[in-house]
């Protein structure tokens, strides 16, 4: 797509895309500020959306909004490896004007009824059942422990050990950590639902993957008519909607006596998204020329490892892309999560204690509960953004 050089169409495109970014953030920064509410704020007649934080401290946060398009200005020169130029300075202090500026105007001009005293009570509420002092210093031994995780993972290259194994590691102490958690500190019903999202996440993730390399290769590699009717009648199962698998499943629960137990949710997430992960991940394998397994074969491989060995690491990207779709997939899974358990409830299902009923008491405490669900998800985005893109652009949306 060639750029327009006409400065009026791409000022408008510019916001364009800046409107529809501010409208899609704009339900989660809400229930951020909700989330840090006291009920009569939260629920007063006249909005009051802006911390009083803002206001009074104006300056030092246009300070700090100054400081940190620097430091971006500079990350930015710093990995494209070019000099800066004056037209860059220019753009810069055009910019930190626009920000800085902008900022002080309309913190100046905030009425006092538009604005609160945030407090974090609804998070302490939802996951504890102590006062927050009590929880200093395991939070400084979290922060410490984060700390230590993230020098090793930086520096694994220098250790002398596979990368492999040393993020193995990373991942065994932060999931003992969880456990052992509640030793430590007296949690309230809401971490309960937060340790079985991750199992039943994990579990669907690394069933779902597993099936799914190996069905897909397979798939990518056979031609026949069988594949494809395999392919178009798993198209088909997933085409269904949620409930005409609720009386099935429930049945079936009731008879095997696995109702309420997380091998149950995990098979039947794992049954479900199936056909996602499959046509995925075949999209991939189709990508990958049959030369360099075939090379490999030659060399003594057989079919499994040269699979193992050279088809599994190019794909990668293509494998990670699949699990966070698949991750999203089962950790926000509502219905079958609620019908089918009865006290293994998930996340999805341990908020919507918050937010059905009519006691506008539990505003603050529903928005906070959501903002606490979609952090970790935030984060592991963040964490795989560049095995994401390449997956997607290497085959993950190609038919």
């Amino acid at each position: 797509m060639q750029q327009s050089r006409r400065v009026a169409v791409r000022v408008l495109i510019h916001l364009a895309l800046i409107g529809w970014l501010i409208y899609s953030v704009t339900p989660f920064v809400m229930s951020v500020i909700t989330s840090f509410q006291v009920t009569r704020d939260a629920t007063a007649r006249q909005p009051r959306p802006i911390p009083d934080v803002l206001r009074d401290h104006n300056v030092l946060i246009a300070i700090g909004l100054a400081v940190i398009i620097i430091g971006i200005f500079v990350i930015m020169r710093f990995r494209e490896g070019t000099p800066t130029k004056r037209g860059h300075y220019i753009g810069l202090a055009v910019v930190l004007a626009i920000v800085a500026g902008g900022f002080l105007l309309l913190s100046s001009s905030i009425d006092e009824k538009a604005t609160f005293t945030p407090t974090g009570a609804s998070y302490l509420e939802l996951w504890v059942t102590s006062e927050g002092s009590d929880l200093v210093p395991v939070l400084v031994m979290a922060l410490i422990l984060v700390a230590v995780l993230a020098v090793v993972a930086l520096g694994a290259r220098r250790l002398g050990v596979a990368r492999s194994s040393v993020y193995a590691m990373i991942v065994a102490i932060i999931v003992a950590f969880i456990l052992f958690l509640p030793n430590l500190v007296p949690f309230a019903e809401f971490y309960d639902f937060f340790l079985n999202s991750v199992v039943v996440t994990v579990g669907t993730v690394a069933i779902s993957i597993s099936i799914g390399c190996l069905a897909g290769y397979a798939l990518a590699r056979y031609s026949g008519f069988a594949s494809v009717a395999l392919l178009f009648a798993a198209l088909a199962f997933r085409a269904l909607p949620r409930l005409a698998f609720i009386l099935p499943y429930y049945y079936f629960a009731q008879l095997s006596g696995l109702y309420d137990t997380y091998f149950l949710l995990i098979v039947t997430l794992v049954a479900i998204n199936q056909p996602f992960t499959i046509w995925m991940l075949r999209s991939f394998f189709m990508e990958i020329p049959r030369e360099l397994e075939e090379a490999a074969m030659i060399d003594g491989c057989n079919r499994l490892t040269a699979f193992l060995r050279v088809i599994l690491p190019i794909s990668w990207p293509g494998i990670i892309t699949t699990a966070l779709f698949t991750l999203l997939l089962a950790y926000n899974e509502f219905l079958l999560a609620r019908l089918l358990t009865s006290t293994l409830w998930t996340l999805p299902v341990g908020i919507s204690r918050f937010t059905s009923g009519e006691d506008i008491r539990l505003l603050p405490l529903s928005n906070a509960s959501a903002v606490s669900i979609t952090i970790p998800i935030i984060f592991i985005i963040i964490f795989f953004q560049r095995n994401l893109i390449k997956g997607l652009a290497g085959g993950a949306v190609k038919g």
